[in-house]
């Protein structure tokens, strides 16, 4: 019979223990929330939404909010984002794992220039996750998103069947000393599927993307959101795009290669990639009938291509040459393609 009670008492005491740490799981996801908050505040963000709900018992712990709003008044472009809804998961036994997810409509905005612009974005589903060092930094992110629509106010609607961005710290080299949160190199991948582009049915290759595939590493730090001077500060900081893998799937146009990709001193792309590219002569015959390159430089181009071709006898012919940013114009090998356009206009 003691032995009975023992048992029993040591139940009720696991229970009691396990309620007693679910709870201060929860107070402690609710102060996280609330620091984040304050931290964001003092750093000259304006951030607001409705009250915190605890939910979950027992098997994890959820935090619920509406009407997120998040804006940066202080900053040249005043960005701002507002989320219908916004919620977080972690499980009790393993918080620094976060699983969060955002539903309902959300909204972008800001100022290019003296021009304000909005970027309306509805989504089947938004989920994600990010891992927390003992410094409650992030190391490692990743979103995924079905159905996504995005409507910008400067263009026509996107859309997008599927969406999956990943990324997380660079490795670190031999030579680096201290912990993993002072670096600044960030491995990126990301994959889209079926991305519709409304407004370029009259582009090249079509306005239907059947895939587009990246994983690349991001030398330097973009601080704060991407703008000119970060960007230009990034670059003289020696920033560049290193491109370990680029498929895309785009009409009749298959393109897979790698390569590095950097802004010169007039905002055009610049780099080289190793490219290999099939359906090259249906890319041709898109740029003259949309008027990109007329009938003579096509048949030129179109020669000297033919004489480079490889043959793949699953796949057909290839083009296996550099493909090259340089000056505002992209080559392919000594092949001058098409004139580029900068990410930033002067002034």
């Amino acid at each position: 019979m003691r032995i009975l009670y023992i048992s029993i008492l040591a139940l009720v005491l696991l229970v009691g223990g396990y309620i007693w740490w679910w709870f201060q799981i929860a107070s402690t996801m609710e102060t996280l929330a609330n620091d984040w908050r304050e931290q964001r505040l003092a750093e000259g963000y304006e951030v607001s939404h409705d009250p915190l709900t605890t939910s979950g018992f027992p098997y994890r712990v959820r935090i619920d909010t509406e009407n997120l709003s998040i804006s940066n008044p202080s900053h040249f472009q005043k960005p701002s984002a507002v989320f219908s809804r916004f919620w977080a998961v972690v499980q009790p036994w393993q918080v620094h794992h976060v699983i969060f997810g955002m539903e309902g409509e959300s909204q972008i905005n800001w100022l290019d220039g003296s021009e304000a612009k909005k970027l309306d974005l509805t989504a089947a589903s938004s989920l994600g996750s990010a891992t927390f060092n003992k410094q409650g930094r992030i190391q490692a992110t990743a979103l995924d998103i079905t159905e996504l629509k995005a409507i910008p106010s400067w263009r026509d609607p996107m859309t997008a069947k599927r969406v999956q961005v990943h990324g997380r710290p660079g490795p670190r080299n031999s030579d680096q000393e201290g912990d993993d949160t002072t670096a600044s190199d960030q491995q990126i991948v990301i994959r889209i599927n079926d991305l519709i582009i409304d407004g370029m049915a009259s582009f090249p290759l079509g306005k239907h993307i059947e895939e587009i595939a990246l994983s690349s590493r991001l030398h330097g730090t973009i601080k704060r959101l991407p703008s000119r001077q970060t960007v230009i500060a990034w670059r003289n900081a020696g920033g560049f795009l290193d491109i370990a893998s680029l498929k895309v799937i785009w009409g009749k146009g298959h393109i897979d290669g790698s390569g590095r990709l950097a802004i010169d001193e007039k905002y055009f792309p610049s780099g080289e990639f190793k490219s290999r590219i099939s359906g090259y002569e249906d890319i041709l015959q898109a740029l003259v009938r949309t008027g990109k390159i007329n009938n003579n430089n096509a048949r030129t181009i179109g020669t000297g291509l033919n004489m480079l071709a490889q043959d793949d006898k699953e796949k057909g012919k290839y083009i296996a040459l550099p493909l090259i940013a340089q000056d505002g114009g992209l080559y392919l090998g000594p092949l001058y393609l098409m004139p580029l356009t900068p990410l930033f206009k002067d002034g």
